[in-house]
C-alpha cells in the first residue's frame, strides 16, 4: 500500500520534473536561436547574428527564472533529499548549456565574421546543430523518466556518443585555428579558439547533464 509521504513524494517530484522540461525546452529554444545564430555568421550576415543574439540572451535569461522558481518548488515540497538533490543538479548542470551557448555567440558577436576563416565557421555550425540534437536528447530522456528509465539510460549513451562526436570535431576546428592565426591579429585568434571552447564546454555539459539522468534512472528501475 502507497503511503501518504510517498505518494506526496511522488507527486512533487513529478512536477518537478515537468517544471524541469520546461526548463530544458527553453535551453533547446538557446540551442535552435544558436544554430541560427552561426548560420548567419558563415553567411556573414550582420543583422540576423544581431537579431538571434538577442534570442539567445532572452531565452537564457527566461530559463535562469524558470531554474530558480523550480529550486523555490523543490524548498517547499515533500521530496525525497536524493531525488531533490539530484533534480537540483540536473538544473543547474543543464543551465549552463545555455550559459556557454551565449558565451560563444556572445564572443563571436566581437569580432567581423568575415575576418574569420571559412572553416572555422562551419566548424562552429556543426559543433552548434550537434549540441542542439544533445538538448533534444536531454528533453526526450527526462520526459521518460519516470515512463521507462531504461529508455532514459538509453538516450543516456546517444548523448554521451553526441559529445564524442564534438569532441573530435573541436580538434579539427583547433587544428584550422591554429593555421588562422598564423596569419590573423591575436584578438582574432584568442576569440575565435575561445568561441571553439565554448561550443564544446556547451557539449560536456550536455553529458553531464546524462550522468545526473543515468543516476536518477537507475533509481527507478
Amino acid at each position: 500500500m502507497v503511503t501518504t509521504w510517498s505518494w506526496i513524494s511522488t507527486r512533487v517530484e513529478k512536477e518537478a520534473l515537468r517544471s524541469l522540461i520546461n526548463h530544458l525546452t527553453l535551453i533547446l529554444e538557446v540551442g535552435k536561436s544558436t544554430l541560427n545564430f552561426f548560420k548567419c555568421f558563415k553567411d556573414d550576415d550582420v543583422e540576423c547574428v544581431k537579431k538571434s543574439f538577442t534570442e539567445i540572451f532572452n531565452y537564457e535569461r527566461e530559463a535562469d527564472n524558470v531554474k530558480k522558481r523550480i529550486f523555490e518548488e523543490l524548498s517547499k515540497g515533500f521530496i525525497h533529499p536524493i531525488d531533490r538533490d539530484e533534480i537540483m543538479r540536473l538544473v543547474l548542470v543543464a543551465d549552463d548549456i545555455a550559459a556557454y551557448l551565449k558565451a560563444a555567440t556572445r564572443r563571436a558577436s566581437l569580432i567581423n565574421s568575415r575576418m574569420v576563416d571559412y572553416e572555422i565557421k562551419l566548424y562552429s555550425l556543426i559543433m552548434s546543430e550537434k549540441v542542439l540534437q544533445a538538448i533534444k536528447l536531454l528533453i526526450d530522456a527526462v520526459s521518460n523518466l519516470h515512463v521507462d528509465a531504461n529508455k532514459s539510460l538509453m538516450i543516456a549513451n546517444d548523448i554521451e556518443r553526441i559529445e564524442e562526436e564534438v569532441d573530435e570535431i573541436r580538434l579539427k576546428a583547433l587544428e584550422r585555428a591554429l593555421k588562422f592565426c598564423d596569419h590573423s591579429e591575436i584578438s582574432l585568434c584568442l576569440i575565435t579558439k575561445e568561441v571553439i571552447d565554448s561550443l564544446e564546454n556547451s557539449s560536456d555539459r550536455c553529458e553531464d547533464s546524462a550522468d545526473v539522468i543515468r543516476v536518477i534512472a537507475i533509481m527507478r528501475i
